[in-house]
């Protein structure tokens, strides 16, 4: 495989000087035009090379990978995992991201993908694009890479292409910082599979619309503080200095925008070979090292200022301690940074991880759904005469008919559409549930039986009910759309809650006309027979008085003699067959008749009026139809965290269609493979020639280690010694 630069560094040179260079980048115009590489290769990479020994770097990895296999058959000894504590090389780092992770294997498995993205969507834009059009810039403007647009237009596809392939997350804030260090090493290619890696299994949570990935693990990172050294811990209660305004940053960026590059690429190494724990363990290292400056601390302030401050001084030289001979130590801050993490805080592992994430996600979930609740609340315009709890019931209701029609239809706004509303209703109404359940059951083919006409009739009633409380400028229904227009219900006298029947079904908001007249007789018919226990007979006597009385009130409205409305009542009180075929005869009853209706929202009010029927629901049966308990235990725990467990069958659901694909071996475990029995002799010396070699390549790393003022710490059953 040669689709990368990193991966022609090693070719067998054309000739005997060019056989002494560790790196040809050549001048060849018939090279390929394709990227080899990230922005480094342009732009350069941080630091120096020189003084971090990047050509003992590379003599190392290259006798590595002759002895252990290349790319996808590396094996990861524990001479790897002192390579890459050690600092990888310019040339090699993304393809050793890549070989750590797990995404060479996606990428090799998904060839094209990402150019078919980028093509297929180039020039489209969305919600999350916009996002990403205002990010580019704020993304290390440090490098030099990203002051040019070269590094914003790799930046821009790589983000893009990702939100295109995840609409459901899109882009989050953060994502930027972490990508464009990314590219600083990897290919757009690379760096989008590399993003999938750290977005869906590294940091599953951290990169979501409210972060709960990342308020997970600060939760757990509390503890983890708590546990290890309680003197701070206490510290940091009493005088109320909040762990999270220093440190939910470093998980978020992963450290790239807290420590100068040259280091926080050093941990991006680690995390990619070691797993997430590594941001735990250099976290409380960080707390660890700086302990008696911070129980000095007070607020907020000067707890960042202390953590500022070493970070900036991560390069530098720790006193004049000696180390082997008489020769001054090399030793940074950065260096015992790493040390300390390693040795003092090997508590943290996988497992431990993993299980405090599984046993704290209900407690974030519950803090963002309490912390969404209040702010969906806190940004209303009006609360419409409801008090604190009943606002707090109908945003129960109301997200969680929003969450449950998402998950069958993947709605990506907050806003409900109607399937959503008629599960809005049936939350709150004595007769929403009968609807919904009418929905699922209903054979649709018997069009003629009355129990399919009924529940015609009740969705054209909810359908203008919807279109009645929802705004016109908007979508669905709005969260400030459900508290109004319920306000408008529940709070409503007689004479309003007639002007609210009123103005759902006159077009012109001044009169009902023939048509108008008709579809609210019907609507009305459905809504009385289901508040009175299924009552047909009472239900058409009212609509049939309603019918006459409108046409005798629109008579004297305008002065005309009294209508003739006899005949229409004995055809009215006469009909018989199914319920669609007396609807038929409805329809056309006032044509036929040759009577026209214009009335008036006074005038419809008298006929209300006038009728027992009628007063009743417009004074109390329709407003007490609705109401506002708070859900049961179950339900609020359903609908806890949502976006928690949206990402979770997201995950499931990806998991389940994904190609099947080797994983990388964990970083946190030595790849073991049984020795084969040497037949002979010739192989006995062979395998004794490997292991003469393999001793002198660790001795040679060792060597590199102190070079580099190191002391590396080496894995002995679950504990740490110094080297």
């Amino acid at each position: 495989m040669t689709t990368l630069g990193s991966e022609k560094l090693f070719d067998p040179p054309s000739d005997a000087k060019r056989a002494e260079q560790l790196v040809d980048v050549g001048d060849d115009d018939s090279a390929p035009k394709d990227q080899l590489g990230g922005l480094g290769l342009t732009f350069g990479y941080p630091g120096n090379p020189k003084q971090t020994k990047d050509r003992s770097k590379m003599k190392l990895w290259t006798q590595y990978f002759s002895e252990n296999g290349r790319n996808l058959t590396t094996l990861h000894t524990p001479t790897f995992k002192k390579l890459v504590r050690v600092g990888l090389p310019n040339d090699l780092r993304g393809e050793i991201w890549e070989m750590c992770s797990g995404s060479a294997f996606l990428r090799f498995a998904n060839p094209g993908v990402y150019d078919d993205l980028v093509k297929m969507y180039a020039g489209q834009t969305s919600l999350a694009t916009e996002e990403i059009e205002k990010d580019l810039n704020r993304s290390l403007p440090e490098y030099a890479g990203y002051q040019q647009d070269e590094g914003i237009d790799r930046l821009r596809r790589v983000l893009t292409a990702y939100a295109w392939r995840n609409p459901e997350l899109g882009y989050c804030q953060a994502m930027n910082i972490v990508t464009s260090a990314l590219l600083i090493y990897t290919t757009e290619e690379q760096a989008f599979w590399l993003l999938n890696v750290l977005v869906d299994h590294l940091c599953p949570g951290y990169y979501s619309t409210s972060m709960y990935g990342a308020l997970l693990d600060q939760i757990i990172f509390e503890q983890l503080v708590e546990k290890t050294m309680p003197i701070l811990w206490d510290h940091f209660k009493k005088t109320d200095v909040q762990l999270s305004v220093a440190c939910l940053p470093w998980f978020l960026s992963l450290y790239v925008n807290s420590m100068p590059l040259l280091f926080a690429f050093r941990v991006l190494d680690c995390l990619f070979m070691e797993g997430p724990r590594i941001l735990f363990q250099i976290g409380l290292a960080i707390l660890k090292m700086n302990g008696e400056e911070l129980l000095s601390t007070r607020d907020d302030g000067a707890f960042l200022d202390i953590l500022k401050r070493f970070f900036s001084q991560l390069g530098d030289p720790i006193g004049h301690s000696k180390q082997l001979g008489n020769k001054p130590s090399r030793l940074t801050k950065f260096n015992e940074l790493m040390l300390t993490a390693y040795r003092e805080f090997s508590l943290v592992t996988d497992d431990m991880v993993t299980e405090m994430r599984r046993t704290n996600q209900l407690k974030v979930a519950a803090n963002i759904e309490s912390y969404t609740k209040r702010s969906a609340i806190r940004h209303l315009d009006s609360t419409a005469a409801f008090s604190k709890d009943e606002i707090a019931i109908i945003y129960d209701h109301f997200f969680g008919a929003l969450y449950y029609a998402k998950s069958q239809g993947d709605r990506q706004d907050n806003q409900l559409d109607f399937d959503s509303f008629l599960l809005l209703l049936e939350g709150i109404t004595t007769w929403g549930r009968a609807v919904r359940t009418r929905q699922t059951t209903i054979n649709h083919t018997d069009d003629n039986s009355d129990e399919f006409t009924q529940h015609q009739l009740a969705i054209a009633f909810l359908h203008r009910l919807y279109l009645h409380l929802k705004a016109p400028t908007h979508l669905g229904i709005s969260f400030q759309d459900a508290v109004t227009g319920l306000s408008d219900i529940l709070h409503g006298d007689l004479m309003s809650i007639m002007g609210f029947f009123f103005s759902m079904y006159s077009h012109d908001g001044a009169t009902l006309n023939n048509e108008e007249l008709i579809l609210i007789v019907k609507d009305l018919w459905w809504l009385i027979q289901q508040l009175h226990d299924g009552n047909t007979g009472l239900a058409w006597n009212t609509v049939q008085a309603l019918i006459l009385g409108a046409l005798e009130q629109t008579a004297i409205e305008h002065g005309d003699d009294p209508p003739e409305t006899e005949p229409i009542a004995r055809q009215l009180g006469s009909l018989q067959g199914s319920l669609r075929q007396r609807l038929a005869v409805l329809d056309h009853v006032l044509d036929d008749h040759k009577m026209t209706c214009a009335l008036s929202l006074p005038s419809f009010r008298m006929v209300a009026l006038t009728n027992e029927c009628l007063e009743m629901l417009f004074d109390h049966e329709f407003h007490n139809s609705f109401h506002l308990h708070k859900s049961s235990q179950a339900q609020m725990q359903k609908s806890l965290g949502r976006e928690l467990f949206e990402n979770l069958f997201r995950e499931g659901k990806d998991l389940a269609k994904a190609p099947a694909v080797p994983l990388a071996a964990s970083a946190s475990s030595t790849t073991k493979t049984a020795s084969p029995t040497p037949s002979n002799s010739t192989a006995i010396s062979t395998n004794n020639k490997k292991h003469d070699e393999g001793d002198d390549m660790d001795e040679d790393v060792n060597h590199l280690f102190r070079q580099l003022g190191h002391l590396d710490v080496q894995d002995t059953d679950s504990t740490f010694a110094l080297d």
